[in-house]
């Protein structure tokens, strides 16, 4: 009889051995699998959630105490604009300037104050400025995006008080009475929730007008910028772009700074990360268990099996082929628990997607191929394990010894 019937056999007539290994493994499995599949649900949802709650990158220039503080250059914050890791770049400037015309700044709070030689100042913006994102509400007209140009947001009481309205044309210029006259449209009357009245009337955040890049350069002479902000498509990826900032060697490096605002992105990564940990300690827990569970109950039959192992020697049986066969029967019940482990496991996926809110985010969690093929190939480490065993003894079986024992 050859050692394949004879292992077909064997796993027929041992149906308690058979089926307790099926049951063990199939829990094991089923642990493993839901624990990859967990794992990788995490990541997505990690990743997904990042995306969602985003990540930004602030290049601010250094303040000097000698005296003006250093421009960024316009193509140095281009550069960094284009980087594949940035979706959306906003870079900054300030300048002070006069109303000229169609409107006027809100003059000091105070009778005694100096007069300055500027009443407004004009915040330049790639695209919407942050200001008019996050600390302002719009009352009438829009916010101004990527590409438009000639335009001004204006604060409420100085649309109130020089009655001006969206459309409305205004004239802004370097000085009070000389320099290039800019016209303006009003596209926008926004207000903010603060007010600030110390230090010069152009500081007032009344006296704030947005405008776009083109004009700030215009009334100051240069494209130089005080800042920009870089919103990433993913903020895992902020490390990286610092990093290749420092590689660009652009020459105004040391006149900014730069600020990683991921605090919220962070909270949720580790978060995240102790459910891959946890995942990932259960997948090893369990081909742990597994190996200790197998080997133990490989040497448990084995030892109850020497009359029948020394009897096949004693006839001629080689005894690689009787290894096969006991490998055989370790096998088959193994790879049937994976089997059943990942029919199982597609509804403790289904679960972890309820349980980590991926579902929600439209994340399909189920059981990869590629995670189907890892188990299926652990259970055959594990039957090859065993069989370590199994060929150890095996191998120092002595039959004739053996069966005189038995006797």
């Amino acid at each position: 009889m050859s050692f394949l019937k004879r292992a077909l056999c064997a796993i027929r007539y041992y149906k308690r051995n058979t089926l307790l290994l099926f049951l063990i493994f199939t829990i094991l499995f089923t642990m493993i699998l839901s624990g990859l599949c967990i794992r990788e649900a995490s990541i997505e949802t990690a990743r997904r959630t990042g995306i969602e709650v985003g990540g930004t990158v602030l290049i601010d220039v250094k303040k000097t105490e000698e005296g003006p503080a250093p421009a960024l250059s316009l193509e140095s914050g281009e550069k960094i604009a284009v980087h594949p890791a940035v979706r959306e770049a906003r870079l900054l400037s300030s300048v002070p300037a006069n109303a000229r015309s169609g409107f006027a700044a809100r003059p000091s709070w105070f009778e005694d104050a100096e007069k300055r030689p500027h009443d407004i100042t004009l915040r330049g913006c790639s695209s919407t400025h942050p200001i008019l994102r996050t600390d302002s509400h719009m009352l009438r007209g829009s916010r101004p995006k990527a590409g438009d140009r000639g335009y001004a947001v204006i604060h409420s009481s100085i649309a109130e008080s020089s009655n001006v309205e969206v459309g409305d044309t205004i004239t802004v210029a370097a000085s009070e009475t000389g320099g290039e006259e800019i016209e303006l449209t009003v596209t926008g009357i926004y207000t903010r929730d603060s007010n600030y009245h110390y230090g010069d009337p152009e500081e007032y955040i009344e006296n704030q007008v947005f405008v776009d890049l083109e004009t700030v350069a215009a009334i100051s002479g240069d494209t130089g910028l005080t800042g920009g902000e870089f919103v990433m498509r993913d903020p895992a990826d902020i490390p990286q772009l610092l990093a290749d900032i420092e590689e660009m060697g652009l020459p105004d490096r040391a006149s900014f700074g730069m600020i990683a605002l991921d605090g919220d992105y962070r909270k949720i990564a580790l978060s995240m990360d102790s459910i891959v940990a946890v995942a990932s300690l259960v997948f090893w827990a369990a081909i742990l268990l597994g190996a200790v569970l197998l080997t133990a109950l490989v040497m448990i039959s084995l030892s109850s099996r020497e009359f029948e192992i020394g009897v096949l020697l004693s006839m001629g049986e080689g005894r690689w082929r009787v290894i096969l066969q006991l490998y055989i029967e370790t096998l088959a019940p193994v790879l049937l628990g994976v089997t059943a482990g990942a029919l199982i496991s597609y509804q403790t996926a289904a679960y972890a997607a309820d349980m980590l809110g991926a579902s929600a985010r439209g994340i399909e969690v189920g059981i990869e191929g590629r995670a189907v093929g890892i188990v299926y190939l652990c259970g055959v480490g594990l039957a090859l394990l065993a069989s370590c065993v199994t060929a150890y003894k095996v191998l120092r079986f002595k039959p004739k010894k053996l069966l005189m024992a038995l006797e």
